[in-house]
């Protein structure tokens, strides 16, 4: 009887690879290419190393899948995780330091579609990324394209799932309790935020009611005696760290009047608390969770 013949494993290797590139399941890397806010599309032939983030939030997301230890440079508002202060600051959005930020060699840098900085930093042959979610839906979409840029898809997916189970259980946890009229200030002139706009939708998961109309838009300049009139329940304050505290608030014409006012129910925030509220990232799930346990402090 003849033995069954063994192929060594050279051979066998050479045979999967063949049958491999026959089936097209063996190719060169392609490169990535996204679409960024501004509508360019931005290539890379490689998952970046060396990264530049002049967006907070971006930092807390390039974090969040798993790349920190990639980037090499940081704007001055990023401070989350803790760890990320041990970097360059390079700047801001709006001012960033050209220099500094080409010393450190960046194969990706992350800005603020709004900024301008694309301009300044694409001629100097940079590969830039330029975006900022808007809305909380377009968080996920971040979530997204700064997981494909940084090949890291599948912590993005994971990060996804994360991020919705949090604010759909804190939602849920909410649900059909009464909700109490909210108005958030961002700035005394006063500054809010619209129903639709990010911080505006989580006011509504978290299971208040905005007294802001959506025709206002998502960051509309208020009258002062819009506010009086719509006699808002809980009045948060964005601008607390900046010294707006409900004594400021009782010395306005008028607002004394207010039912937050006179009920006690202005919530100044720090200025870790504005943080997390102010920036569209990994942290949302914890910006719903500080909203709702204002709004409904029994339900926590």
């Amino acid at each position: 009887m003849n033995r069954p013949h063994r192929s060594s494993p050279v051979r066998v290797a050479i045979a999967a690879i063949a049958l491999a590139l026959v089936s097209g399941t063996v190719s060169a890397a392609a490169p990535v290419v996204v679409v960024d806010d501004l509508g360019r599309e931005v290539r890379l032939a490689a998952a970046p190393q060396r990264i530049v983030s002049l967006v907070p939030s971006h930092t807390e997301t390039v974090c969040a899948l798993g790349a920190c230890d990639r980037l090499v440079g940081r704007d001055a508002w990023s401070d989350h995780p803790r760890s990320v202060l041990a970097l360059p600051d390079v700047g801001s959005a709006f001012a960033p330091d050209l220099e500094a930020i080409v010393a450190l060699r960046p194969d990706l840098v992350l800005v603020d579609e709004y900024s301008g900085a694309v301009e300044a930093l694409a001629p100097l042959g940079l590969v830039v990324f330029a975006g900022t979610p808007q809305r909380l839906e377009e968080v996920f979409d971040m979530v997204d394209r700064l997981g494909r840029l940084l090949g890291a898809a599948t912590e993005a997916a994971l990060l996804q799932g994360r991020l919705r189970g949090e604010l759909d259980g804190v939602a849920a946890v909410v649900a059909g309790r009464p909700r109490p009229t909210v108005f958030y200030e961002i700035d005394p002139s006063p500054y809010s935020v619209g129903p639709d706009g990010f911080i505006g939708t989580l006011i509504e998961l978290a299971g208040g009611a905005n007294v802001v109309p959506p025709e206002l838009g998502d960051f509309p300049l208020v009258d002062p005696e819009f506010v009086v009139a719509a006699d808002p329940q809980v009045i948060v304050l964005a601008d607390a760290p900046y010294g707006i505290d409900l004594a400021a608030l009782r010395a306005r014409p008028g607002w004394s009047s207010i039912a937050a006012v006179r009920e006690g129910r202005v919530f100044e925030l720090t200025q870790a608390q504005s943080d997390v509220l102010s920036r569209p990232g990994p942290r949302v799930g914890e910006a719903l969770m500080l909203l709702a346990r204002l709004f409904h402090p029994g339900a926590f």
